[in-house]
């Protein structure tokens, strides 16, 4: 009796933008790892995009939850210099509660800029994934 095999990959649709931008953003200096991430744990899974990008997923829904960059200085930053820029003025604010509505901004205006450079990305590499923002 042989195993049945599930494909599993997120939905990456023009909604996607939307819901990620009520995330915050937590920088794990220690492991050098950006994570985009609900206020709230929500269950999903991870799918791991070109070895660079996890794409966080709920399991039943496939709405993607979260992202989680690796080696995000080390090595996201330096491949990505348009990226490194506003990292610089959002690193202090991505590693502890935020307080205040100018650090809020901060962060939302970051994750935008983040986002739209994935969203951009996805279209310039769909070899390196199966799903696309629609």
């Amino acid at each position: 009796m042989g195993k049945t095999i599930i494909e599993v990959t997120p939905k990456f649709t023009e909604n996607t933008v939307g819901n990620l931008e009520k995330l915050i953003p937590v920088y794990n200096a220690d492991e050098d790892v950006l994570c985009i991430k609900p206020k709230e744990s929500v269950p999903a899974v991870s799918y791991d995009w070109g070895g660079e990008i996890w794409i966080r997923f709920e399991p039943e829904s496939k709405e993607v939850v979260g992202i989680e960059i690796e080696n995000f200085e080390s090595v996201f930053i330096k491949k990505h210099p348009e990226v490194a820029k506003v990292w610089k003025a959002a690193k202090p604010f991505c590693n502890q509660k935020k307080t205040r509505v100018k650090e809020d901004s901060i962060c939302e205006s970051f994750i935008k800029i983040l986002l739209s450079f994935l969203d951009e990305f996805l279209k310039n590499n769909p070899q390196q994934t199966s799903f696309s923002i629609g």
